[in-house]
């Protein structure tokens, strides 16, 4: 086989044969998706970390500041940015920065540098199809990820995917001869899309030995970003016991407040997290390019997305606060203080006197905004516990939470309010009914990474029942997961138990392009059709129920997009000009939407 397999790619040596055969045997360099768990997030304190290396972008060779220096943009065209390095993602960081396809595939991917391909990979989730390049004058690599194939410079490039893809049974990475597939800037090096995770648009990273950089500061992008980043909420938790959610207001472009200028009364360690997000020339909520906390000249707080280490890039926690972020809609909320330690110790200042801080935000393009605060300091009554504690209850011990063991931080508890009255901003959308208690849940100095256990006891769910939780940055009431008895709980929120009597629905796809591919790069020989599913409640169950003139018709649903993909051959045409296509669905609490019914043309 080894030898067949070679007469088919000859540029690939016999050497680097074999190995290619023996990594797909062994499962290559493993799934390369982005919730690879080698990429997450860094220590947030640089400066007081004895432990942390230095900046990855302090020391860069002259030979890659010059591949950087004249760096070509990873498309034919400059796109919008959908997604900006180091955002925060539940199990991960994302390392890479989006752009824009406009939900079409096709459009030609570009090398920004002279070099040639070191190694190619597929995955089903993660970065899809993959292609790794590197520099031919220095150690910078760039990464495609969602792919649609490898159809540029190289026909036989493709080829050789397929061929992997064959072996391996879709999944696999392999490293290439360096020389296999040498390339000047500015080559169509593959075709983008949307393999692995998410709707169509590329994916690009940039990667040194020892870490990855934020490509935005090094990208000749055109259009111009004028918009500071927006300072939304502070959230304030301080060793005598103080909680505090802060919504900002804003006086001016850049300038923030705290409600009716308030001054805080605070004392002992306080720990300050800050709800933000920078809104770029695509108006996209995106990812902070920088956040710091000062007091007067001295650096109480720094950290910078310019980018990490592979070393730094482990825990997300230490930068986000994990169940209080949400990218649905974007909203990022940082933690501004070291690891283990406060953002400032009170203790160092006179009772009674007044601390003047300053929080700063910034995005790549140079344009701030700012937050003072000002703090009268005052006594601690209590003292602070000095483990972490992992289960709580609510006062009349209906809730009951166990966050995971290894991964809940802070020496805080989680809080737990009855709601008695239904407030405005907790309606109930139509189809909803309460099925007893809501619960409002709040942390005070305390977070988790990854699925917490909920017991709701005395709780009697029928089949149309469910465990829900109010996510306030979305806005939106959402059933939960659950394990037999346990509900799966990663966010804070307000719980319920809901009855759901809401009808999903299928509609046509009014924000969507209904053809995936751009003009003649369509798939040959068959027509799509899509179609949105969406539900109130408890979430579409799955199994559409597809007719095509009265028969049952077979259809697929793209899960990244929530919708329904019917694909037609265009043979159907030399049979029938028009057809009648009938979708019905269920919900998973056996809720049925009305037929949908749409007339398809030929």
């Amino acid at each position: 086989m080894g030898k067949n397999f070679l007469k088919l790619f000859p540029l690939i040596s016999l050497r680097s044969g074999f190995l290619i055969l023996l990594l797909l045997l062994s499962g290559g360099e493993g799934n390369a998706g982005e919730t690879d768990p080698k990429v997450s997030a860094v220590s947030p304190n640089l400066k007081t970390s004895p432990t942390v290396q230095k900046n990855i972008w302090d020391d860069l060779t002259p030979e890659v500041l010059a591949d950087l220096g004249n760096l070509g943009f990873p498309m034919e065209m400059e796109t919008p940015i959908s997604g900006s390095y180091a955002e925060y993602r539940v199990h991960h960081l994302h390392m890479g920065c989006d752009f824009k396809t406009f939900h079409t595939n096709g459009i030609a991917a570009i090398s920004p540098f002279q070099g040639y391909v070191e190694s190619i990979g597929q995955s089903t989730k993660g970065y899809g199809s993959n292609i790794i390049l590197r520099s031919s004058g220095s150690n910078l690599k760039a990464k495609f990820a969602h792919l649609l194939d490898f159809k540029g410079f190289r026909k036989d490039l493709d080829l050789l995917r397929e061929a992997l893809a064959l072996l391996s049974g879709g999944e696999f990475q392999v490293k290439l001869s360096p020389g296999s597939y040498n390339l000047p800037k500015g080559e169509n090096i593959a075709r983008l899309g949307e393999s692995g995770t998410g709707v169509s648009h590329l994916h690009f990273e940039l990667h040194l030995p020892n870490g990855t950089l934020n490509p935005l500061p090094y990208l000749p992008l055109r259009g111009k970003d004028r918009y500071s980043p927006e300072l939304l909420l502070l959230y304030v938790d301080s060793e005598d016991g103080v909680q505090a959610r802060l919504p900002l207001e804003k006086k001016g472009e850049g300038k923030f407040t705290l409600p009716g200028n308030q001054k805080l009364n605070l004392a002992g360690g306080v720990r300050f997290r800050l709800g933000a997000y920078d809104q770029m020339t695509s108006r996209n909520k995106n990812n902070l390019f920088f956040a710091g906390l000062y007091k007067d000249e001295t650096t109480l707080y720094e950290r910078s997305f310019r980018g990490m280490s592979y070393e730094e890039a482990r825990i997300h926690h230490d930068i986000f606060d994990s169940n209080r972020s949400s990218l649905n809609p974007p909203v990022y909320v940082y933690n501004l203080f070291p690891a283990k330690g406060p953002s400032i110790d009170l203790r160092n200042f006179e009772t009674g006197s007044i601390v003047k801080l300053t929080l700063k935000a910034s995005d790549h393009a140079g344009n701030h905004s700012i937050l003072p605060l000002e703090i009268e300091v005052g006594t601690i009554h209590t003292k602070k516990p000095s483990i972490t504690k992992t289960e709580f209850n609510s006062s009349d011990g209906i809730l009951k939470i166990k966050t995971p063991n290894k991964t809940t931080y802070g020496q805080g508890s989680l809080v737990f309010k009855k709601i008695e009255k239904l407030e405005e901003d907790l309606k109930l959308p139509e189809g909803l009914k309460s099925k007893g208690s809501i619960y409002e849940l709040e942390s005070s100095d305390l977070s988790w990474v990854g699925e917490a256990e909920l017991t709701w006891r005395g709780a009697s769910l029928g089949k149309k029942d469910g465990i829900y939780i109010y996510d306030k940055a979305s806005k939106k009431w959402s059933a939960l997961k659950q394990k037999g008895q346990i509900v799966l709980l990663t966010k804070l929120g307000a719980l319920a138990i809901l009855t759901d009597d809401a009808k999903p629905a299928v509609n046509y796809p009014y924000l969507i392009t209904r053809h995936r591919r751009i003009k003649g790069q369509e798939e040959e020989g068959v027509e799509e059709r899509l179609y949105t599913v969406s539900d109130t409640g408890s979430g579409y169950a799955g199994g559409a129920e597809v007719l095509l003139e009265g028969e049952i018709y077979p259809s697929e649903f793209d899960a990244d997009r929530k919708m329904l993909i019917i694909k037609f051959p265009k043979t159907f045409s030399a049979w029938k000009k028009y057809m009648l296509l009938q979708i019905r669905i269920k919900d998973r609490a056996g809720n049925s939407s009305d037929w949908f019914t749409d007339l398809v043309r030929f």
